[in-house]
């Protein structure tokens, strides 16, 4: 090879390098625009799936780009397309009609971006197209307002049923709480708020002042904490909604914050992560009763977490068992780097807490399980398998349960006296008849006695 020859391979290795470099920066300048900071929105991981996969699953509606090709669900696109007509019915004047339609569909179309990089599958312009993945979500983000707007109305009974075959269905409102409570089925919380935010002036009658007002009248969740309009608090999602009004009012946060700083540094096991073995309680309802500690519904319910013991007595308040949900909730959880991982606390201290349908009649009993038409084994089926490859970060109970295992530990005999007076002495007709009992046996045994023995 000559000298030459050897110049000119010299110079092609520097190009290749330096073109090499262009493109190696394009992509991180092009990954590092997507961003990860602003992901919300995930795909269910493949091991949750595998435990229950219907549990993550559509019914009847896909929302947003995730599931847009799932044949099963066409039947509700054109649903779709009406309750979006029918939005934009709701402005009867003709200017302010068409001034609301374009801010709605401008709006939509200049986040793309934003939109795209609220996503953790990430969607190229080759598979979504600017203009598809708008549509998409603009017509999903009316469909959601329209429906909430509606079932509001049912709620205040001045909704038109005959006009609307979903509100019609006796199944169909619970299939939509289902649907758009599903992780990987939602649309930025940032479009619907956009989208009301643009309809809202032109409702005829008093609305609430915020989305998230509109989707927990819909969802009804399992919880009687008052929802406070002027909350300053920023959403992802419906799914991130709910996971939120879970935890403590905000007159509440300040103690809550300490009560959980507190626990973390108390209750997190070291230095392995997620052994879900060791926490929660050592025994069972049934077993605790029975070891005198007693269950009494709690009264304050503004929130699932307020759960104390105290004097030998375990306050809960009602206790929630959606099967779909508390998984998409933990599943939300296991996805979040920054979440807080108080649903799977949850669902680890009900696991403990229920094991046999003896705990369940307990506290069916107690007011703290709704007596509805669900069997004792249904609801132990749903918790056999809630945790499984769940990962817990930390354990929000530690303290409760450490006080709760600890008691169970002391004062056995006096335990044992309370629980045989609790279960055989609780009413005076028992006292009487076990006070009638001693006196029979005592006179047979003296008639035995003198009957026996020789005068």
């Amino acid at each position: 090879m000559t000298e030459f020859q050897q110049e000119i391979q010299q110079v092609e290795a520097i190009d290749k390098k330096k073109e090499w470099h262009r493109e190696i920066t394009e992509k991180l300048h092009r990954k590092v625009e997507s961003g990860s900071g602003s992901l919300s929105i995930h795909t269910v991981p493949t091991k949750l799936r595998r435990v229950k996969d219907e549990a993550y699953n559509c019914r009847i509606v896909s929302i947003g780009p995730l599931h847009l090709g799932n044949h099963d669900l066409a039947a509700m696109r054109e649903r779709k397309w009406a309750y979006m007509h029918h939005l934009f019915q709701r402005i009867e004047d003709r200017q302010q009609f068409l001034e609301c339609w374009k801010e709605c569909t401008s709006a939509v179309y200049d986040l793309d971006s934003e939109i795209r990089g609220c996503y953790a599958k990430r969607m190229s312009h080759k598979d979504k197209g600017h203009k598809e993945l708008a549509e998409v979500v603009l017509i999903d983000g009316c469909f959601i307002l329209e429906l909430f707007l509606k079932y509001e109305e049912h709620l205040n009974m001045t909704l038109d049923y005959q006009s609307d075959a979903i509100f019609d269905s006796a199944w169909m409102i619970a299939a939509l709480q289902h649907d758009l409570a599903l992780l990987e089925n939602q649309i930025p919380f940032m479009i619907l708020e956009r989208l009301y935010e643009a309809i809202r002036p032109h409702l005829k009658d008093s609305r609430p002042n915020s989305v998230a007002s509109l989707a927990l009248n819909f969802f009804q969740p399992m919880n009687y904490k008052a929802f406070l309009e002027d909350w300053d608090t920023q959403y992802n999602h419906l799914l991130d909604v709910l996971h939120k009004f879970y935890l403590p009012s905000n007159c509440d946060i300040s103690v809550e914050i300490e009560m959980i700083t507190e626990m973390k540094h108390h209750s997190r096991p070291e230095p392995v992560f997620g052994s879900i073995k060791k926490w929660g309680f050592n025994f069972c309802a049934s077993e605790l009763s029975e070891a005198g500690i007693e269950f009494q519904k709690q009264q304050r319910t503004d929130h699932l977490l307020n759960i104390t013991f105290s004097r030998g007595v375990i306050k809960i308040p009602p206790i929630f068992i959606d099967d779909s949900l508390l998984r998409n909730l933990i599943a939300f959880e296991q996805c979040s780097l920054g979440s807080l991982h108080h649903m799977t606390s949850y669902a680890i201290l009900l696991k403990s807490l229920i094991r046999c349908p003896r705990d369940i009649r307990l506290l069916k009993q107690r007011g703290i399980i709704s007596s509805n038409w669900i069997r004792e084994e249904e609801y132990l089926s749903q918790l056999k398998s809630i945790l499984d490859e769940v990962v817990v970060k930390e354990f929000y109970f530690g303290d409760l349960c450490d006080k709760v295992n600890a008691y169970h530990g002391k004062f056995w005999f006096r335990r044992g006296i309370k629980y045989i007076y609790r279960t055989y002495f609780s009413t005076a007709w028992s006292m009487i008849s076990f006070v009638a009992a001693i006196i029979l046996f005592i006179l047979t045994a003296l008639q035995t006695f003198f009957t026996v023995r020789p005068r």
